[in-house]
């Protein structure tokens, strides 16, 4: 490999990912990076990265979705992973897409997707420039469907705050390299929260239907617009929405009250289906393709696709109807 490094993109595929295999791909500059068992659609889409060469297309610049927990257990995670498999294989949007970890203490992206986490950030914290496209390869954990995870190994018995030139450093790749960049904030704010806020294209808060998240919810958009000033809107998602009528607690007409403009829309309580996805380490769409969660996130998402989606449907339920009619005369 060092006689032909510099003049071909070289792939490689290795039974194991350790410490010392970093340092030799670093060294040589592979073009990617791939660890056994793996699929032929895997290295087919590796290969092509590889001859596309390093560079995006001259004027592209990268869609930045963030995604900010009011409190915790909200579900911040599910959402943020599987508005990145919507954002892959959108058909209006569809293109290379990463999730972002920041969760560096308790993060759960990997783990959902039953992924490695390959994201050694002691590599780079002394020394962010070090982080290039090379061992920005070698770091990322790759799903089957070609979606890219950056995720550090969770340190629960840690609470470290990095400083903001590593994060910059870390997200200024991703978003050189990819389309869509997907990040999964944590609950604590950081000095680097802001600048991570700034630099987001949709910036969604992750709610839930109770008095305290929702009053708490109001107070951390009171605190992002103090900081980050009026450049970044919050947008609030409600997790495990449910309409009540006649019930009592909290109504929809309650949550537009509170939240007003920033509230902009709900994802239906489907706890059966997320949690068999969590545990099977897949994203909710292939249990359930037409499951309410999927629908509802995709109205938020991506709107135009949903309204296509749901025209489709009632063509075909008129169509039925049609024939149904014609089979009674």
């Amino acid at each position: 490999m060092r006689r032909i490094e510099g003049r071909v993109p070289v792939v490689v595929v290795t039974q194991e990912f350790n410490a010392a295999a970093v340092r030799i791909l670093v060294q040589l500059q592979v073009a990617d990076f791939l660890v056994k068992p793996i699929t032929t659609a895997d290295l087919v889409r590796s290969v092509i990265r590889a001859l596309q060469g390093p560079g995006r297309e001259e004027n592209s610049e990268s869609q930045i979705y963030t995604f900010m927990p009011a409190a915790g257990g909200v579900g911040t995670t599910t959402l943020a992973l599987q508005t990145a498999f919507q954002l892959h294989h959108s058909v209006t949007r569809g293109a290379s897409t990463c999730v972002v970890d920041l969760n560096f203490q308790q993060g759960a992206c990997a783990e959902y997707l039953d992924l490695e986490p390959r994201f050694d950030i002691t590599e780079i914290e002394n020394q962010p420039e070090r982080l290039d496209r090379q061992l920005l390869d070698v770091m990322l954990s790759k799903h089957a469907s070609g979606l890219c995870v950056l995720a550090a190994p969770t340190r629960p018995s840690e609470m470290r705050s990095f400083k903001t030139d590593v994060v910059v450093r870390m997200l200024d790749l991703v978003s050189a390299y990819f389309d869509n960049v997907v990040i999964d904030m944590p609950r604590t704010w950081f000095p680097w929260t802001e600048t991570v806020l700034l630099g987001s294209n949709k910036l969604y808060i992750v709610a839930e239907m109770t008095v305290p998240c929702l009053r708490h919810t109001q107070r951390l958009i009171q605190a992002i617009y103090e900081t980050a000033g009026k450049e970044v809107k919050p947008n609030v998602i409600v997790n495990r929405f449910e309409q009540k009528m006649f019930d009592s607690g909290i109504k929809q007409a309650d949550v537009q009250d509170i939240l007003g403009e920033h509230f902009v829309g709900g994802i239906s309580n489907n706890y059966r289906l997320v949690r068999e996805a969590v545990d099977r380490g897949v994203p909710l769409h292939d249990i359930d393709p037409n499951a309410n969660v999927v629908n509802d996130l995709k109205k938020i998402i991506l709107p135009e696709e949903a309204v296509a989606t749901t025209a489709k449907s009632k063509s075909l339920f008129g169509l039925g109807r049609g024939l149904l009619k014609r089979k009674a005369g």
